[in-house]
């Protein structure tokens, strides 16, 4: 998940906003407007704007889907371990860990004189009751679940050290406590059911993280942040950072031409090239985890409610030619204007350096023709309007996709007349991403829609996406994808300690996914981030983004 990641990041877009168990407090406006310039006097706070077309749909880590919360998360909370800019973890607040000769306990030992928000002290006993939380209840802390998947337990040794005992020897634990992000537990206790806890929206956050949640408006997007002078590690060498969401890419992109911000953490692929003619703008396009497809719907059609789509979905010939019937190279030249590369498999090509993603993995070539050849000898025949159809059922079906994001129009229109070409019917639609959500996870209300995902640097949660048990209301899985084969995988690999007999197990899975497409990969998207040079510098370029809290706690004003 961003941190579901950059989505996207992109992606990256997903999740249903909640309404609080408990009115958020009255917010205060910020004492300057958003739109100013953020020049400093000896009076005014050093302010970093960023602009971005998102805002959060909550704070509270049991329930977050929506890329925007992910990045809140890394500034307001901590975790025990990080992923660094090189890729490797390093401790946060843990100093060091290591694990037990039968693989099954794990040590923390935590960092000393850590302080909430609020000042008081960051306690072993608090981090431990996030940890059970999270083992003894995944309905209600539904987006930590799949992290602390074979936990047992864990338990105070003493004042600094932790432990966390396993069911199994776990092959990637640095990276999965890097997505437990540690809550106020005072503000989490009092909930008895799962969905008292997902409701809470936790607009008033406290955390131990390098910034403070000073202000946060629903109504006007706003969010005001300020430095943790009182942050473990340091702090960052600006005041505050004041995330405005923009209602349009054209608004954002002028408000950075003209100096009222200073950062955007997502650059549209149509704008990237204009921007970086911008003067005193620096635009940056690194290789990415993004990933966008097309989700065609899988769901067994035992589920309730039953599976409301086209039932041609349901043959892998219809599926075949559908991925046989889309030039990912042409997407990515016309949509992505250069700043990306067609898609395969559901693991990007930069996980591990390469380490984890599938290159045997041969994709479909692109061929109208042999679409058309496929329909055809499946029994799909080409009626009078252009339209297959094999009996009663007709090659018609929906073609959605988010309307927060800017490249899918483009997109659906381009697969849309692609798709007629070998007589299939797919009307684009552009849905509100709220009303999307329910209609792919849990109403199974759709046929075909473009999404995308920010992957973690690790496959796990890329894989467990397409696993089974994920598809439950408040679970990742959009698809449906119902495989045990690739469910008791998917275990195997967590379990594998040696990396290249877990290597074996990850590409297996993928394989068996690009097979059965419940996802058809259509392209990995570069991070595209642009910041007035003129303004600011200090920020760190790497997979992580320069809008990372790493890299924020790096940045200062331009002498």
């Amino acid at each position: 998940m961003y941190r579901h990641l950059f989505f996207f990041l992109l992606i990256l877009t997903l999740f249903t906003a909640c309404t609080s168990a408990q009115p958020p407090a009255q917010q205060t406006a910020p004492s300057t407007s958003p739109q100013a310039p953020s020049q400093s006097t000896a009076q005014e706070p050093v302010t970093l704007h960023v602009g971005w077309p998102g805002f959060p749909d909550t704070l509270n880590p049991a329930y977050a889907f929506l890329t925007e919360s992910y990045t809140m998360f890394d500034y307001i909370y901590s975790t025990l371990a990080t992923e660094s800019q090189s890729g490797e973890y390093v401790g946060l607040l843990a100093e060091s860990w290591d694990v037990s000769d039968d693989g099954l306990t794990w040590t923390f030992k935590l960092r000393p004189n850590v302080r909430w928000h609020n000042g008081e002290p960051l306690t072993a006993e608090q981090i431990v009751w996030n940890l059970n939380a999270f083992i003894q209840n995944p309905d209600g802390w539904v987006t930590n679940s799949g992290y602390v998947a074979g936990f047992v337990e864990a338990r105070v040794v003493d004042e600094s050290t932790i432990e966390i005992e396993t069911e199994y020897p776990i092959s990637n634990m640095a990276y999965r406590v890097s997505f437990l992000y540690i809550v106020y537990p005072p503000d989490f206790e009092g909930f008895t059911t799962p969905e008292e806890l997902q409701n809470f929206t936790n607009f008033n956050a406290i955390g131990t993280g390098p910034f403070k949640l000073a202000s946060l408006d629903k109504d006007q997007r706003i969010i005001i942040l300020e430095t943790n002078r009182e942050y473990f590690d340091g702090q960052a060498k600006i005041d505050r950072v004041i995330y405005q969401t923009f209602d349009n890419s054209d608004a954002m992109i002028q408000a950075l031409k003209v100096g009222d911000i200073d950062l955007i953490g997502e650059v549209p692929d149509s704008a990237f090239a204009a921007v970086s003619a911008f003067e005193n703008v620096k635009a940056l396009s690194l290789p990415g985890r993004s990933i966008t497809e097309l989700i065609i719907n899988s769901v067994p059609a035992d589920h309730e409610p039953k599976p409301n789509r086209n039932k041609a979905l349901e043959d892998p010939q219809v599926r075949l030619a559908i991925a046989t019937a889309i030039d990912k190279q042409d997407l990515v030249d016309v949509v992505l204007q250069g700043n990306g590369t067609p898609g395969v498999s559901i693991i990007p090509p930069t996980l591990g350096g390469g380490f984890w993603f599938n290159s045997q993995i041969q994709d479909v070539k692109f061929d109208l023709d042999e679409a058309n050849r496929i329909l055809e000898e499946a029994g799909y025949l080409k009626g009078s309007d252009g339209v297959r159809a094999k009996g009663d059922i007709r090659l018609e079906m929906r073609l959605q996709y988010p309307s927060d994001q800017p490249n899918y129009p483009r997109t659906a229109e381009m697969i849309a007349n692609w798709l007629s070409q070998v007589g299939i019917r797919a009307t684009p639609e552009s849905v509100d991403p709220d009303s999307l959500v329910v209609a792919t996870n849990p109403n199974a209300d759709y046929d075909l829609v473009i999404w995308g995902w920010g992957a973690d640097p690790d496959p796990d949660f890329m894989l467990s996406v397409l696993t089974s048990d994920q598809y439950v209301e408040g679970g990742w899985s959009d698809s449906g994808y119902s495989n045990p084969e690739y469910d008791r995988l998917y275990i195997e690999q967590q379990k594998a300690i040696d990396p290249k007999e877990r290597q074996k197990i990850v590409w297996k899975m993928q394989e068996m996914v690009f097979n059965d497409r419940p996802y058809i990969v259509l392209w990995y998207g570069n991070i595209l981030q642009a910041y007035r040079s003129d303004r600011f510098t200090g920020f760190i370029e790497s997979i992580l983004g320069i809008d990372s809290f790493q890299s924020l706690m790096n940045v200062e004003p331009v002498r």
